[in-house]
């Protein structure tokens, strides 16, 4: 049993010198007071430990080893309490008060002279000191476990284990040192079970101050799924770069225990910041040199002391995102760069979308912008030219010649067809704009029909256009002018597309609660590839002939059939014409 208690203790010796070593390196990598603090405290442990055995001797040395092994207890207290501090502070006042609550006890029992063997008897004031003494190291070792746990409420899934993992660290301590004290007093059996207890205990330790990769990995388990469905909303539906930056990094701190972070744009201004104010953002950026030169080294996350940095490759440069490591932050590691690296990916994605997407707004914005202009400005002109070539035509400014009079018709249907294109544009604009509003009244389809051929004969002229409509009234509730606007279109487009001298027929019937109106060309058709692209602005199919237009016809077409609660349909083959069908539902 004794060569059992001897491999124990030499082994937990061992692995409190291992754990305290680790710390110290730790401290020496990152010279904080976090750091330090924990160095202290688990050094001051590790020493206890290694100066147990020592313990128990007679004479003027073995009273300085037991002083010395009571400051060590007190000092491993303190640093502990000072540990939890830089999590969770515990305010100015308490940590004054706990710092002259252990000198005052420290300087008491040396003063007191605590015996060096714990079987000697003990005067009450030295009784007191040692009640007092564990008290005040109990205190700092229990109160931070409250306070770990409950601090954890409530806070994202990395910060959450980070806490109850410390508090977990702290109990081990509690465990190790006061039970065992106590136990050892008891029996060897149980004594022996402590020992064995302290020893499984370390590894607890370890995992608890340096939490490892695959632990973190764990604690991000939970929010993974979470993550996964913000991260496709934040890509998709993102409205513009600030607000997705702001998103991103709310995730990005979530998922590897972040204090603050901001992000920048491939210019250096700051898109959005968490935690930090944008010119400490910019201070910070600044010096951290974040803006490396291009290679593979610049191109993947680095760390730059608390700091983890993550180049953006945007399209127009790169940029940058800066997590901030904060109290409860897990040592950034190689697992939260690679994280964070694949993170990068999808947020330089997301970002060049937006941008992408503001870029063609923008642009959609300048269409229609020149749209409105060009359209108000040609109409006057157009206007003035139409009603000079009627007056020459009707003879109100003098006689022509034969040959100037036969070229009239060809000008004023080449007048009609602009100020067609012109009220297109401006038709467009409005409904681009949200101003096009239908004025519906209970009006006969054949009528309209009848009135939208008549009033483009002009741009007919060379084909035959043939009306089957029926002699009884169809009514529908309908805008006048835009019902007559698509009717236009369409035979203007079926002329456009047909030969010279070919039939373009109108039919308008009854089909059950619609009334339907049909222009049937014998034009080059339009193959089913093109037919998806054929309603779209801006569209227009391949053709070997030059066929002049906007391409907003038949997109404006099917939009206003669509405001009166119809559509707009198109059936077509390759050699074989077309058939355009604009239905709208008959009037109640």
């Amino acid at each position: 049993m004794a060569d059992l208690f001897l491999v124990l203790q030499v082994a937990i010796q061992l692995a409190f010198a291992a754990l305290a070593i680790r710390t110290i390196v730790s401290w020496i990598r990152q010279p904080d007071r976090r750091h330090g603090n924990l160095a202290v405290a688990l050094s001051a442990l590790a020493l206890l430990i290694l100066l147990a055995p020592a313990i128990g001797g007679s004479g003027s040395g073995s009273q300085v080893l037991t002083d010395v092994e009571l400051v060590l207890f007190l000092i491993s207290g303190y640093g502990l309490f000072t540990f939890r501090d830089s999590f969770v502070p515990a305010g100015r006042f308490i940590m004054r008060a706990l710092t002259v609550a252990i000198v005052a006890m420290g300087v008491l029992d040396i003063a007191l002279g605590l015996p060096a063997n714990p079987d000697s008897p003990h005067t009450p004031l030295q009784t007191l000191a040692l009640v007092l003494t564990i008290g005040v190291w109990a205190l700092c070792i229990l109160e931070p476990i409250v306070t770990f746990w409950l601090a954890s409420r409530g806070r994202p899934a990395v910060e959450q284990a980070r806490l109850r993992a410390l508090g977990a660290g702290y109990a081990g301590l509690f465990l190790v040192i006061v039970i065992g004290t106590i136990a050892g007093t008891l029996s060897d059996g149980l004594s022996l079970a402590v020992d064995v207890l302290a020893l499984a205990i370390v590894p607890v330790l370890y995992v608890s101050f340096f939490p490892p990769a695959w632990l973190r990995r764990i604690w991000r388990q939970s929010d993974e799924e979470q993550f996964r469905r913000a991260l496709h909303d934040l890509l998709l539906h993102s409205p513009d770069p600030e607000t997705l930056a702001e998103r991103a990094l709310g995730w990005a701190e979530r998922l590897v225990g972040g204090e603050a972070g901001f992000v920048l744009d491939s210019d250096g201004t700051v898109l959005a910041t968490r935690g930090i104010s944008a010119s400490n953002a910019t201070a910070l950026s600044a010096r951290s040199k974040l803006f490396k030169s291009d290679g593979a080294a610049g191109a993947a996350p680095w760390r730059a002391g608390l700091n983890v940095i993550i180049p953006l490759e945007l399209r127009e440069g790169r940029g940058a995102m800066v997590i901030v490591a904060g109290p409860l932050s897990p040592i950034f590691g190689d697992d939260e760069l690679g994280r964070l690296r694949q993170y990068a990916a999808s947020i330089v994605a997301g970002l060049d979308r937006v941008s992408l997407t503001s870029k063609i707004a923008a642009l959609e914005r300048a269409k229609t912008d020149f749209l409105n202009i060009a359209s108000h400005e040609l109409r006057g002109p157009m206007t003035v030219i139409k009603g000079y070539l009627t007056m020459l035509e009707a003879g109100a400014l003098g006689e022509l010649s034969p040959k100037a009079r036969s070229v009239l018709p060809l000008l004023i249907s080449k007048s009609d067809e602009i100020n067609w294109m012109v009220e297109q544009m401006i038709e467009a604009s409005r409904l681009e704009e949200g101003r096009l509003a239908l004025k519906r009244q209970r009006t006969d389809i054949v009528e309209l029909t009848d009135s939208a051929v008549d009033g483009v004969k002009m741009l007919l002229s060379g084909h035959e256009v043939k009306l089957d409509s029926p002699a009884q009234p169809i009514d529908a509730d309908v805008d006048p002018d835009r019902f007559q606007i698509v009717i236009r279109n369409l035979l203007s487009n079926a002329a456009k597309y047909s030969a010279s001298g070919s039939e373009i027929a109108v039919k308008v019937r009854r089909d059950g609660d619609k009334a339907m109106v049909s222009v049937v060309d014998e034009g080059v058709g339009i193959a089913r590839d093109d037919q998806k692209s054929l309603f779209t602005r801006f569209g227009r199919i391949d053709s070997k002939a030059a066929v002049q237009g906007t391409g907003l016809g038949l997109w404006l077409s099917r939009e206003i059939a669509r405001m009166h609660d119809g559509d707009l349909t198109v059936d077509s083959e390759v050699g074989a014409g077309s058939t355009f069908t604009f239905s709208v539902p008959l009037s109640q």
